[in-house]
């Protein structure tokens, strides 16, 4: 974040020390096939996603990993998806 100086991991760093948490019930209504997300925050299960998106965020919970998982989507921790992409390109921050 530091080397690329990107506005959307600052406003991530910004969230951390806040307890967020979203549902993948409302992440599949705001978000489209393949959308990249940070949440900095826990997601949760409650509800169904059907279509396929990357999260990163700081936990999940067993539920919703299973879930977004059998969508077709990926997870990762916050810091892996600042690493693999440090200038933020197409990432949207969403928090619960």
């Amino acid at each position: 974040m530091r080397k690329t100086d990107s506005k959307i991991w600052k406003a991530v760093v910004r969230h951390l020390n806040k307890h967020h948490e979203i549902n993948i019930c409302k992440l599949s209504k705001i978000t489209n096939k393949d959308d990249i997300v940070a949440i900095p925050g826990k997601v949760l299960g409650t509800g169904v996603i059907d279509h396929p998106i990357t999260i990163g965020a700081t936990a999940f919970s067993e539920n919703a990993h299973q879930k977004i998982i059998n969508a077709g989507g990926k997870i990762m921790l916050i810091e892996q998806l600042v690493e693999n992409n440090p200038e933020g390109k197409g990432v949207r921050l969403l928090i619960g």
